[in-house]
């Protein structure tokens, strides 16, 4: 196995039996310095077979040099003009195994996504017999009697169908009311083919186009009063949201609304109308909108259906607990089993029926399988094909040895340590709801055939209400479990047979599935989270923490257009630093584009996705590598131990079901309770009890257990809620009504109600107790308390000796916080990644309760790592509430635990002590702050100009600058100024801060030739006591911005790069040569401006200031 999996493996067993002493310094050590395998990774798009050696080579060095562990090469085909290198040719796989060596040379982790594009799993080697399926039907209402008709044909897509079975049944009343009637159908557009879209078949489509003024329709008239009580339409549309709506009129002129009509994302590009509503009678109706429309099917109807058919038939994701009820049918709506008759055997290949039926009206339903269409993308023409059969190990390893076997054969010899994993991205291609041989795996599984209740396939009621709901219920758990087996967990099976570990993001939108039971196989799950906006991160973490799995990880700062190259470390951190209070431990860059071309910048872009994290980035070898060495000491403090929360949430047994957020959750919970969900496979099978808590194989513990999604149960789930109940567990949340599924005996239904009523009959089983009351109650600790710090989350690790805290200020103001952490006889001591540094606290106090009070103060939206570990036995410290009062005064300890004091102010301050004393300290003078704003000198390298070099008077913004080509600056500008310092300042207990003011948005500081780091986020301040000297010192100062306002400048000049006018790439890019820029300095593959935009403050505006403070020494 690689060395990437025994690296995992010794992080999750967490071995601490090393002397406590050497245990310490490796936490330092490896915290200033962590090791590679903590740095962020990135995911790496080649787009539109845009792909060269010498640009990957550049990359991959870039990539090393900057901190980037490793990364996941991608094949994306979006927005930019198409290149030469053709996905999984001969040439297309030498230039992965070149990739694969780079990154071996380098150091670097490598593997690929498992298909072309981002989502999910397809390609053109799939065949139509491999695809995702569905079941499809066709109905018609006959009289008894001898039958000899064609059937009509089912959707047939990608030229595959294949029969199910065909069945009658005695015809429904509204059922034979709809076959007698014959609408006609007509559209607001003579362009559109009505024929095609009434013809019972999902397969050609055709658009209904809105015209300039007013919505388009489509126009029902039934000659008469009819009622209607079903909407479908199947569809592909442009726009997000619109207006889609039902309206009625009884004389074809005066319409009036009737229903609205949500519009479900079912796939990739295929969207849905599915809609089943109370009586409506009315001689006209229309569908109306203001969306384009490529209609391939609409349907609307006075057949009595359920409701929600798409998601109870799983082809759309619904969770099981937002699916209302179903009504209560009339008993003339509803098919009874054991009338349904199966006439299969009397149809040939040709789909003829001959037989003969009792008299009356029969209902014949002739259902099959075809293929959902499905494919993979944004794909290349070479890469797209049929997405793969999720419920088929065969089909999968036919899909897996088409592309990733091929990757894994060219990269294996060359590169044996840095291939280490494959992945499955985004999960967006929608869900299938059969597979060969479903209906045998069905009745295997349950006992009981699924052929007997086909119609429901169509959306009618079987048997009455309840035997639909539970045969319904049975279906998507069954489907559920098909595609966990045979497509999450064969595809992590596949790779540890190539001796590679799995990524995988276990969710969908619109698939049909169990999210955490997803995630059992998967080696490391991943969430997603977008600059300042979604977080998805729920279902990776917590399937991470109840499978035994160390490392979440994330696709991180996801990107708008709207944020494109104005992105920067410093806008992109506080996003960074919620996601690590969520649970994630390692950042997966979305995105990373590979620059075939080296001769530009910036260069390739992922077209309208961000965020822009590209070695053309001007801030790349400043801000870049200073904000991944951030990031690689959180991930290495974030991985060590074990997670601690105080709450365990059921997420229940109906499918689909996914992980529960924070503000789901009743009654609110508090800021000081984390919580993790958890699926019943887990719960049942991993979770033991100790010491009134239920406790993980990893040792995660948690003390209550909170109950979702109740309304159906299994028997298993409810033994194992009763085990725990007996054993002393706190329950809450909601009472189960009814076992869930359909074969169900008396001895079951029993066996519920005794189980039911024992649980909630228990002393610990609460209904929905205010949480703060249960806390109360039952003496549990609350884990970290922030005094005024609504809505901060936190995250806390354990170790067997440290126990590591992570926070951060979500607002632009610094703060002070006063915190109550559940650690007690420990000195509390801060963590700052940005520098490295490890602060220990002088004020804090110990509470009976096993709890240490001691003051937090954070930077403008700054973060910081509070770890206990070293014992305060016979150490004196400080009241936390006299650092809480004094801000001018900051007090820690020395290594030798004396408390010294850092103070800006001249004054006298009464300190108190723990120990009751009070000690006074007198600062006498503090020297006044130095302004050294005027008179710099400021060089600017890169412009075109012969000058390059100007005085600066004053600091100003670079874009109020004269000079056109200091407006439009982007890139690094030097200041260089002589300034000098009294040596009377530069005593031993004088500390110097350099203060820059404002700037946009980075700086390095390099005073007197000594380099002293990178400041890329506010405040811009930094230390220069060890570098100052007395007399004459040299100032210089690289400030970089963003390459916005450099692109909004070009934009004032004509473009000569063919690149915009062309369908293809130009021959000069791809052939590795410079640009034909003419004036313009910049070319990049997507224009996110226009000349005259706005631009965007750059440069360092100050103002710059050198402070003083004092240090004194308690003895």
């Amino acid at each position: 196995m690689k060395k990437v999996i025994y690296t995992i493996l010794t992080l999750m067993a967490c071995n601490f039996s090393q002397a406590q002493v050497k245990q310490k310094m490796v936490l330092d050590n490896e915290f200033v310095n962590p090791a590679p395998e903590n740095r962020p990774r990135t995911w790496m798009h080649v787009m539109n077979s845009n792909m060269s050696k010498v640009g990957l080579t550049k990359d991959f060095e870039a990539m090393a040099d900057a901190g980037i562990g490793g990364i996941i090469l991608f094949n994306v085909s979006a927005y930019i003009k198409d290149g030469d290198e053709k996905f999984n040719s001969p040439e297309h796989i030498d230039k992965i195994g070149h990739a694969a060596a780079e990154c071996e040379r380098l150091g670097l982790s490598f593997g690929v996504h498992n298909c072309d594009g981002w989502t999910s799993s397809g390609g053109p080697w799939v065949t139509a017999e491999h695809s995702m399926k569905q079941i499809v039907h066709r109905e018609m209402v006959v009289e008894g009697g001898k039958i000899n008709l064609k059937l009509p044909d089912p959707t047939k897509r990608g030229d595959y169908y294949k029969d199910v079975a065909v069945i009658a049944y005695p015809a429904l009343e509204s059922e034979v009311i709809t076959s007698e009637i014959k609408p006609e159908v007509t559209s607001s557009s003579s362009d559109f083919n009505i024929d095609m879209v009434i013809d019972g078949k999902i397969d050609e489509r055709n658009w209904l186009k809105v015209p300039e003024k007013g919505l388009s329709w489509i126009q029902w008239d039934f000659k008469k009063p009819h009622t209607v009580r079903s909407f479908y339409l199947n569809c592909e549309k442009k726009k997000e949201n619109g207006i889609t709506k039902l309206q009625m009129s009884n004389d074809g002129i005066n319409f009036k609304d009737v229903v609205d009509f949500k519009v479900l994302r079912q796939g990739k590009k295929e969207y849905a109308i599915d809609k089943h509503f109370d009586a409506i009678t009315a001689r006209y109706f229309r569908f109306v909108t203001d969306m384009d429309f490529e209609i391939s099917e609409i349907n609307l109807t006075g057949v009595y259906r359920f409701n929600d058919m798409l998601a109870r038939t799983s082809l759309f994701m619904q969770e099981n607990h937002r699916l209302p009820s179903l009504d209560q049918a009339p008993e003339n709506m509803i098919v009874k089993k054991d009338e349904i008759i199966n006439l299969t055997e009397f149809v040939n290949n040709n789909g003829v029926l001959k037989t003969k039926l009792p008299n009356g009206n029969w209902t014949i339903m002739r259902f099959g399988y075809t293929i959902t269409g499905a494919v993979n993308g944004p794909a290349s023409d070479e890469g797209r094909g049929w997405e793969v059969d999720k419920m088929s190990k065969a089909s999968f390893k036919t899909f897996f040895d088409g592309y990733v076997k091929n990757v894994i054969d060219v990269s294996k010899p060359v590169a044996p340590n840095a291939l280490q994993y494959i992945e499955i991205d985004s999960y967006e291609v929608g869900g299938q709801n059969w597979t060969l041989g479903y209906e045998n795996y069905f009745k295997e599984h349950f006992g009981y055939d699924i052929m007997d209740f086909l119609p429901l396939y169509a959306g009618r009621y079987v048997e009455n209400t309840d035997t639909t709901e539970r045969v319904l219920w049975d279906m998507r758990n069954f489907t559920s479990k098909m595609m966990t087996d045979n497509y999450f967990d064969y595809f992590t099976e596949l790779c540890h047979d190539e001796g590679l570990i799995s990524y995988v993001e276990p969710y969908s939108f619109n698939a049909a599935f169990n999210e955490l039971d997803a995630t059992k196989k998967v080696d490391i799950p991943m969430g997603e989270f977008w600059m300042r906006g979604y977080f998805k991160t729920e279902t990776a973490v917590s399937g991470a923490r109840i499978y035994g799995k160390n490392i979440v990880s994330a696709e991180a700062f996801t990107a708008l257009p709207k944020v494109n190259w104005r992105s920067h470390p410093g806008q992109m951190k506080l996003s960074g630093d919620k996601a690590w209070t969520l649970g994630i431990n390692e950042f997966m860059f979305h995105r990373y584009a590979h620059q075939a071309n080296t001769n530009v910048a910036p260069g390739m872009t992922m077209g309208i996705w961000g965020s822009h994290i590209d070695r053309t980035q001007t801030w790349w070898d400043n801000a870049g590598k200073s904000w991944f060495k951030y990031l690689a000491r959180g991930q290495y403090m974030l991985r060590k131990g074990i997670p601690v929360s105080d709450l365990l949430v059921f997420v229940g047994d109906g499918t689909p079901n996914s992980s529960y957020k924070v503000n789901s959750i009743s009654p609110k919970l508090p800021d000081y309770v984390n919580f993790d969900c958890i699926n019943s496979d887990a719960m049942i099978n991993r979770i033991t009890v100790k010491d009134h808590k239920m406790v993980l194989p990893n040792g995660i513990s948690y003390y209550m257990l909170n109950l979702k999604n109740m309304k159906e149960v299994k028997l298993s789930t409810l033994r194992k809620i009763a085990e725990l109940a007996e054993k002393g567990i706190i329950i809450t949340g909601d009472k189960p009504e009814q076992l869930g599924g359909y074969n169900n005996s008396l001895v079951d239904k029993q066996e519920f109600e005794k189980l039911v009523k024992l649980i909630w009959s228990a002393p610990n089983t609460l209904k929905n107790k205010p949480w703060e009351e249960i806390y109360n109650s039952y003496n549990i600790p609350k884990d970290l308390v922030i005094e005024d710090g609504n809505d901060i989350g936190y995250t806390h690790r354990k170790t067997e000796n440290e126990d590591i805290y992570f926070f951060y200020n979500p607002t632009e103001n610094e703060k002070t916080f006063k915190c109550t952490f559940n650690v007690a006889n420990k000195i509390p001591e801060l963590w700052n990644q940005l520098n490295g540094e490890i602060t220990k606290v002088a004020a804090f106090n110990h509470n009976k309760n096993g709890t240490t009070i001691t003051i937090v103060k954070l930077s403008s939206e700054g973060s910081v790592f509070v770890v206990f570990r070293e014992s305060s036995n016979n150490v004196t410290s400080i009241q936390a509430d006299y650092a809480l009062n004094t801000p001018l005064v900051q007090a820690v300890l020395s290594k030798e635990n004396k408390i010294e004091f850092n103070i800006s102010k001249a004054g006298v301050y009464n300190v108190k002590l723990n120990n009751g004393e009070t000690k006074t300290i007198k600062v006498k003078q503090i020297s006044e702050n130095v302004d050294i704003s005027s008179n710099w000198k400021v060089s600017f390298p890169t412009i075109k100009s012969e000058q390059k070099t100007f005085n600066f008077s004053e600091l100003i913004d670079w874009t109020t600058h004269s000079n056109e080509e200091i407006k439009y600056f982007s890139g690094t500008a030097i200041y260089e100024k002589s300034f000098n310092i009294n040596k009377k300042v530069l005593a031993k207990d004088v500390k110097l801060i350099l203060d820059l003011g404002k700037v946009d948005i980075a700086a390095k500081v390099i005073l007197n030739g000594k380099d002293l780091g990178v400041i890329w986020k506010a405040p811009y301040q930094i230390d220069i006591t060890d570098a100052v000297k007395k007399g004459g010192n040299v100032l210089k100062i690289e400030i970089t911005n963003q390459w916005t306002n450099r692109l909004i400048g070009d934009e004032n000049y004509p473009d000569l790069s063919g690149y915009y006018d062309s369908k293809e790439m130009p021959e000069w890019y791809k052939n590795n040569e410079p640009a034909p820029l003419g004036k313009r300095t910049t070319f990049t593959t997507y224009n996110f401006f226009k000349k005259g935009d706005d631009l965007i403050p750059a440069g360092l505006v100050g103002p710059i200031m050198i402070t003083f403070k004092q240090y004194k020494t308690i003895k």
